[in-house]
C-alpha cells in the first residue's frame, strides 16, 4: 500500500512538472527528489534544466539516475545531459551556466539589446560554455533575421567569429554549418555552395548534414526561380488583360467600359471578402496572403468582366475571349498566391505541416 501511494504521488508530481509556475514546479521537483522513480527523476532534471534554470540541481538528478538506475530506459539521456552540464559547470562556473540557461529560456521575451548584451557577456567570459553561448547567440540572430525579414550579416559575422575563436571544436563545426544555412536563408546561392563544399565529411553524421544543406540549397534555388517566374506570370496576365480591354475599347469606336462592376465582381467580391475576414479572425499568419490573393483576383476579374461586357454590348464574339481571360486570370491568381505564400514564409510552414502534422 505504501509503495502504491508513493507511486501515485510520484505520478502526480510528474504531471505537475508541466506547470510554468516556478513555485509549484519547485515543489513538484522536491517531491520527486524524495522518490525512487528513474523516469520521474529524469523528467525533474529536465524541468530543472529548462524551466527552473538550475543546472546544479539538474545535474544532481541526472547523477542519481546514473548511479541508482544505470540500466533504466532514461539512463542514456541522463548521461548525455549530465556530461553536458558537468562540462559547463566545471571549475566553479555554475553561475554562468545558470545565466546561460535563463537567457535561453527568456530570450523570446527580452528586449533585443538585453539578449545581445547578456549573450556577448557569456560568449566572451572565461568559462567552458563560452563557445556554446557564442553559437547560440549567432543562431538566435539567424532566427530573428528570418522571423523579421532582417539582413543576415550579423548572424553570419557571429558564426565567423566562432570559427576563428574556437577552431577545431564541435562548436566551430556547428558554426560552419550554421553559416552555410544562413547563406541559403539570405539567398546567396554561390556563397552557400562554397561554404557547403568546405564542410568536413569524415563521418556519416557530417555527410548527412552536408547532404541536407545541399538539398536545402537546391530547394532554395528552385523556389527562387519559381518566385521570379510567378512575378513574370502576374505581369503577363495583367498586361494581357489590359491589352484585351484596350483593344475592345478602341475597335469599333473609342468607348470606355461601364463604371458599374461587372457580373463577375458581384459573384466573386462577397466570397473574397468573406474569406479575407475569416482569415484575419482565424489565423493572423495567413491573413495578409489571403488578402493579397483576394484583391488580385477581384482586380483581374473586374478587368476581364468589363472587357467581356463591352464585347457583348457591341455584338462581338466573346466566347473565345472569355476562355482566354479565364486562363489569364488563373495564371494571375496562381502567381500572386505563390508570391504571397513565399514572401510571408508560409510555404515553409506548409511544408513543415505536411511533413510533421499541425501543431496542437
Amino acid at each position: 500500500m505504501v509503495i502504491a501511494l508513493c507511486g501515485l504521488a510520484a505520478a502526480d508530481a510528474v504531471d505537475a512538472l508541466a506547470t510554468d509556475d516556478p513555485v509549484a514546479l519547485a515543489a513538484a521537483v522536491a517531491t520527486i527528489e524524495h522518490g525512487a522513480d528513474p523516469d520521474a527523476l529524469y523528467a525533474a532534471g529536465r524541468a530543472c534544466e529548462d524551466k527552473l534554470h538550475d543546472p546544479v540541481r539538474a545535474l544532481a538528478l541526472y547523477d542519481r539516475v546514473l548511479h541508482e538506475f544505470g540500466t533504466a530506459r532514461v539512463a542514456a539521456g541522463a548521461e548525455q545531459h549530465a556530461d553536458h552540464l558537468r562540462a559547463q559547470i566545471a571549475g566553479g562556473h555554475a553561475a554562468e551556466a545558470r545565466a546561460f540557461s535563463e537567457l535561453i529560456g527568456g530570450a523570446d521575451h527580452l528586449p533585443v539589446a538585453d539578449v545581445l548584451q547578456r549573450g556577448d557577456a557569456l560568449a566572451h567570459a572565461a568559462w567552458p560554455g563560452a563557445a556554446e553561448a557564442s553559437v547560440w547567440l549567432a543562431e538566435w540572430q539567424r532566427r530573428r533575421a528570418i522571423a523579421h525579414a532582417l539582413p543576415f550579416a550579423d548572424a553570419d559575422a557571429r558564426f565567423g567569429g566562432v570559427i576563428s575563436r574556437f577552431p577545431g571544436t564541435p562548436e566551430a563545426l556547428r558554426a560552419a554549418t550554421g553559416r552555410a544555412g544562413t547563406a541559403i536563408d539570405a539567398r546567396a546561392w554561390d556563397r552557400a555552395e562554397a561554404l557547403i563544399g568546405a564542410l568536413p565529411a569524415t563521418n556519416p553524421d557530417e555527410v548527412a548534414v552536408r547532404d541536407d544543406l545541399r538539398a536545402a540549397l537546391a530547394r532554395g534555388r528552385f523556389h527562387a526561380r519559381l518566385y521570379t517566374g510567378a512575378w513574370g506570370g502576374l505581369v503577363l496576365a495583367i498586361f494581357a488583360l489590359l491589352a484585351s480591354l484596350l483593344e475592345t475599347c478602341v475597335r469599333g469606336g473609342l468607348r470606355r467600359p461601364a463604371l458599374r462592376p461587372p457580373f463577375e465582381i458581384w459573384f466573386l467580391g462577397p466570397v473574397a471578402l468573406v474569406l479575407a475576414i475569416a482569415s484575419f479572425t482565424a489565423n493572423q499568419a495567413i491573413a495578409p496572403a489571403v488578402l493579397r490573393i483576394a484583391i488580385a483576383g477581384i482586380v483581374l476579374a473586374w478587368i476581364s468582366g468589363a472587357t467581356l461586357d463591352l464585347l457583348r454590348a457591341r455584338g462581338r464574339r466573346w466566347r473565345l475571349r472569355a476562355a482566354l481571360h479565364i486562363g489569364l486570370c488563373a495564371i494571375g491568381v496562381c502567381a500572386i498566391a505563390y508570391i504571397a505564400v513565399t514572401g510571408n514564409g508560409l510555404l515553409d510552414m506548409l511544408i513543415e505541416t505536411v511533413k510533421f502534422g499541425p501543431d496542437v
